[in-house]
């Protein structure tokens, strides 16, 4: 069951200060009667990235233009079934099965001799934002 504990709107000063609470990888240490939380510190690799692409369409010429993208990254103990070969496919993210990596499938933590799978996604949406143009004069796209 999930309890709100709270509910805040940070502030220009408080976003600040907690994007540099991040930036300065500060950690929380939670202890419950006296008891730590946990005996030992687990360490968990981000081994997903989903790729958003943001296009604008031509309905004229029926083309498209890339005008953006994000890319969101986040940790997921990839699943299958059977051993693994070059065919096998995941049971936590089966491009064949439209099966998307969920941010609720449980972390990747890192281990001694166990494997890590590394895999991303894409997703492509129409982009509602109007770009007079975001070509560099070499080609490349400015963001």
């Amino acid at each position: 069951m999930c309890n709100v504990v709270c509910r805040i709107v940070p502030d220009e000063k408080t976003t600040k200060e907690f994007k540099e609470k991040i930036d300065d990888e500060y950690r929380v240490n939670m202890i419950v009667d006296n008891l730590p939380l946990t005996k030992e510190e687990k360490y968990f690799i981000n081994n997903h990235l989903t790729f958003t692409v943001k296009y604008h369409k031509d309905p004229q010429t029926d083309s498209a233009r890339i005008v953006g993208f994000e890319v969101n990254a986040f940790s997921v103990k990839h699943q299958y079934d059977g051993k693994w070969t070059n065919k096998t496919r995941l049971t936590t993210c089966d491009a064949h099965a439209k099966r998307l990596v969920s941010r609720s499938d449980p972390p990747q933590e890192v281990e001694n001799k166990k494997e890590i799978i590394f895999t991303y996604d894409v997703d492509f949406q129409i982009s509602l934002r109007r770009v007079k143009s975001n070509r560099h004069p070499d080609g490349t796209l400015i963001f």
